[in-house]
């Protein structure tokens, strides 16, 4: 792809995110970059992403447009999502209200039922990874700590190989205990995401005491008191504590939320 880098996005750990202009079509596109000297952890995640992101094609799911590997960094071209993320979105506006986060939860959910359907588990799901562009349509990002489950045709096997991965507040039991986990801990997840919407802050907002320790004894994060009774159900069934019990993520596409 012939571009141009344009302003810079955002930038974390991962590296960086610019805008950039294709030279060929005018298409706009938000390009991930990565130095390729300092950073070997970086690399690795952006061509897991790469590896990840280039099979799969769903309205859900963040585009991929193309791959360079220059000299001094790696860029990956992905769709531009105008919106921003949705912890952006909480930070400018505060939080949802039921219809919005509704409409957010729903679509999410739709991404990950096609991403659990080819055997993909996200493992980061958050608001800061949930982008939404100009329409309202979600688009899930950021796959760079993803992994394929080995188990063909169910991504809610048990991984027994799964490494402790994710963001802390937004992370599954099954992920803290140490003995395999698959697709389910991205319903959990999901749920957390609800809780971030419906309450303008991350999950576990304002409880004392190592989350990680309250998670390995089986505590779920708390449901703000004003919350809407279906959107309450609708976590409750991504916080059950058995991943074989939990909800998946087509069975949550039909709730009543």
């Amino acid at each position: 792809i012939a571009w141009e880098r344009g302003r810079l996005i955002g930038s974390g750990a991962f590296g960086r995110v610019y805008h950039g202009l294709n030279l060929d079509s005018g298409e706009i596109m938000a390009v991930k970059q990565v130095q390729v000297g300092n950073n070997p952890r970086a690399v690795e995640s952006l061509r897991v992403e790469v590896a990840l992101l280039k099979d799969l094609h769903h309205d859900n799911i963040v585009a991929y447009l193309g791959y360079e590997d220059a000299e001094a960094c790696l860029n990956v071209f992905l769709e531009y999502v105008s919106g921003g993320s949705i912890a952006t979105l909480l930070q400018s506006y505060g939080q949802f209200p039921t219809a919005l986060t509704r409409s957010i939860a729903t679509q999410t959910c739709m991404g990950l039922a096609y991403l659990h359907s080819v055997n993909i588990v996200h493992r980061d799901i958050k608001g800061g990874n949930i982008l939404i562009d100009a329409e309202g349509c979600v688009k899930i990002s950021d796959f760079g700590i993803s992994k394929r489950n080995a188990h063909v045709g169910n991504a809610y096997q048990h991984m027994t190989r799964a490494s402790m991965q994710g963001s802390i507040y937004w992370m599954a039991p099954d992920v803290v205990r140490g003995k395999g986990y698959g697709a389910k801990v991205d319903i959990w997840s999901l749920g957390c995401l609800v809780l971030e919407m419906c309450s303008g802050v991350p999950p576990w907002h304002g409880v004392a005491g190592n989350i990680i320790y309250l998670l390995g004894k089986g505590n779920t994060p708390p449901c703000p008191d004003d919350m809407d009774a279906t959107a309450r159900d609708f976590c409750e069934r991504c916080f059950v504590l058995d991943p074989a019990m939990r909800a998946t993520a087509e069975a949550l596409s039909d709730h009543p939320f």
